[in-house]
């Protein structure tokens, strides 16, 4: 019986680790597409979510990160995007950082 609880374990670690690990937010392009100047953070974070880092030093700034394995080419695949609000928690500027393999900062 023992053994048999074991085996089982064991079966279901190895289905936790065949799963790729995606850190951050999900930053699909549609969405990171949608967001422009003028927009509430409210609205933001209703397109984004909750931002992965808010820096309390930079109050006026959010930052969206992802971080993952491609399935189809194996390679780690690093996306962000960069929101800067004035005080009145409008977008100012938005950076995109790993979309189309450049930088593309709005105007």
């Amino acid at each position: 019986m023992h053994a048999s609880r074991i085996a089982i374990l064991i079966l279901l670690l190895a289905g936790c680790t065949a799963e790729p690990i995606h850190q951050g937010n999900r930053l699909e392009v549609g969405k990171v597409d949608r967001i422009q100047k003028g927009d509430t953070k409210f609205h933001i974070e209703q397109i984004l979510g909750a931002p992965t880092l808010n820096d309390a030093m930079h109050p006026d700034r959010a930052v969206y990160y992802e971080e993952y394995e491609d399935k189809d080419s194996g390679k780690l695949i690093k996306r962000r995007v960069e929101i800067h609000y004035d005080d009145a928690k409008r977008v100012t500027d938005i950076e995109r950082f790993g979309f189309d393999k450049q930088v593309q900062k709005s105007e």
